[in-house]
């Protein structure tokens, strides 16, 4: 995977009472952390956990990284033909889904040097590292895949699921809004912290459609590739995500901020607009 540091969403649960068993490691040139508030996880629960997805990041790692000469990515760019690992073929699949879903929006087959999925693989890699989670027993957790989160359960039992800030574009240790998200994925792309980063597949330059993208759903690939999507098309890619149940949206274009979706039904953030 490439290195990457998205303008990331943020739990705050850290700002709640209540134990929490935390864990982090550096991977794909970013951090990736757990939070548990499960009340009555064992440590030697949470540490079993988080040895099984550290693990897998790193078996990710070495399939999924640009930055690598002997992942099966690097090989693919390189017009390899053999798919060595069973998932390839499962997350080549994905991106074709959200390709066709963004109307071409998010195209990692335009990618300078060949295919490149690390736009939708973080968010995919943390769906399957909550998963590990909670196959070790555990209920109540964020996986924060270097600013792609999976929540799962609750933060505490005065909040359905995990209360998320969204950073503000102009200064990344701002939130810009706050939302919860129950058993669903977050994910936020903009230009903040990397610089134009994200392409118009159509033009080949910077994508223009906005400036920061955030995305709420239930599968964090899609999550992932969507606010990809969104950055490319800005608030017309409305006519593609509106066909999208269950997801929100919270995109800002110069000065302007829309938001859509269920997770802003109840309260819209400042300064914000409904379509």
């Amino acid at each position: 995977m490439t290195a990457m540091a998205e303008p990331a969403p943020a739990s705050l649960a850290s700002l709640l009472p209540g134990r929490v068993h935390t864990r982090r490691e550096h991977v794909w040139g970013t951090v990736v952390s757990l939070d548990v508030r499960d009340a009555d996880a064992p440590e030697h629960a949470v540490d079993a956990a988080w040895e099984s997805v550290r693990a897998e990041l790193h078996r990710i790692d070495a399939v999924y990284s640009t930055f690598r000469d002997d992942s099966v990515v690097s090989r693919l760019r390189r017009g390899g033909q053999h798919l060595v690992a069973d998932d390839v073929a499962e997350v080549v699949d994905r991106c074709l889904e959200a390709r066709r879903l963004t109307e071409g929006s998010f195209d990692p087959w335009c990618a300078p040097g060949g295919f490149d999925p690390s736009g939708l693989v973080k968010g995919w890699a943390a769906d399957r590292c909550a998963d590990i989670v909670r196959m070790h027993g555990l209920r109540s957790f964020t996986l924060d895949a270097g600013g792609d989160l999976a929540c799962r359960g609750a933060a505490s039992p005065d909040h359905a699921g995990w209360p998320i800030g969204i950073s503000h574009p102009d200064d990344p240790m701002q939130v810009a809004a706050v939302v919860e998200v129950v058993d669903a994925a977050i994910a936020t792309s903009g230009f903040s912290q990397r610089g134009e980063h994200v392409l118009d597949p159509g033009s080949g330059g910077a994508a223009r459609g906005a400036r920061q993208a955030t995305v709420i759903g239930p599968d964090g690939a899609l999550a992932d590739a969507l606010a990809t999507g969104l950055m490319v098309a800005g608030v017309d890619g409305a006519r593609w995500f509106s066909a999208l149940p269950g997801w929100s949206a919270y995109v800002v274009d110069g000065g302007l901020t829309t938001a859509w979706g269920p997770a802003f039904e109840t309260s819209m953030p400042e300064g914000a607009k409904e379509r």
